[in-house]
């Protein structure tokens, strides 16, 4: 018997009377280059990172990426008010049942506080065998893509990807694929702090959404 599974990628599209503003979180990995999920930005230009405090947007470009395992790297175009706060990513693969804490921006113009989802890793892979994701215990919110997920001692263990419909289940990309990414880019991470709430940064898909948001709702 096959068995068939409808994978839902943790991307919101937020209304806003007649506009739509998609959007996904992210990570610094130092002070130019963010992490995400390749499928938050893909077709789109001009995405932005969100300063939620500063309720500001930066433009930022793919510098590179790949469907599967599905990552994208993204840099910078204008330099912040702030320095952004960058944690640190593990580099070794996590065992089954080790805890994780998922941190995320689901709707940041509606609700800009970070939504905080615990999960566990069931599995070393996804459901059709593919191992460059951890297959977890615990339900993403729409929104949570690209997020980072953080281990008991702080570091970023996966990236939010995507929830499976009517199971408690979902995937991460584990964080020696982001390594290897950055690797491959000739990018090095440059932690600056041990607080995981302050690593994870709401990204917008085009920095037009953005403006119409603030136009429309004065965020």
């Amino acid at each position: 018997m096959k068995h068939f599974v409808i994978l839902i990628f943790a991307f919101a599209a937020m209304a806003f009377a007649d506009d739509e503003v998609h959007n996904g979180t992210g990570f610094f990995v130092n002070s130019e280059y963010i992490v995400t999920a390749y499928h938050v930005v893909e077709g789109y230009e001009n995405t932005c990172y969100y300063d939620i405090q500063n309720d500001t947007c930066y433009q930022v470009h793919v510098v590179d990426y790949t469907v599967n395992p599905d990552l994208a790297l993204l840099k910078l175009d204008e330099d912040p008010v702030e320095l952004p706060w960058v944690c640190r990513i593990a580099h070794t693969e996590l065992p089954i049942g080790e805890k994780l804490t998922s941190y995320g921006y689901p709707e940041p113009f509606i609700e800009p506080e970070l939504t905080i989802i615990p999960l566990n890793i069931r599995v070393l892979y996804r459901y059709d065998g593919d191992d460059s994701y951890y297959r977890m215990t615990g339900t993403l919110r729409y929104g949570m893509s690209g997020g980072p997920n953080f281990t008991r001692d702080g570091r970023i263990g996966g990236m939010s990807k995507s929830i499976i419909v009517g199971e408690n289940t979902s995937n991460l990309v584990k964080s020696t694929e982001v390594v290897r990414m950055l690797r491959k880019n000739g990018v090095w991470e440059y932690p600056n702090t041990k607080n995981v709430e302050k690593c994870a940064i709401s990204i917008l898909s085009t920095h037009e959404e953005f403006k119409s948001a603030y136009l429309k709702w004065g965020v």
